[in-house]
């Protein structure tokens, strides 16, 4: 079960990061909320880590 969370937030983060790398190349509203979706599920990962030592 904990190999499966891990393999979770690891499709979370390169899905995250392939949103800001294409949101780059967009440019305009679009990109620009691409890249924030991106940046959102970054920083929910890293809640979920810190939780943890709180």
């Amino acid at each position: 079960m904990k190999y499966v969370i891990r393999l979770l937030y690891l499709v979370v983060f390169i899905v995250s990061m392939v949103l800001i790398v294409t949101g780059q190349r967009n440019i305009g509203p679009a990109g620009l909320m691409t890249m924030l979706v991106g940046l959102i599920g970054i920083l929910v990962l890293l809640y979920i880590y810190n939780k943890k030592y709180q």
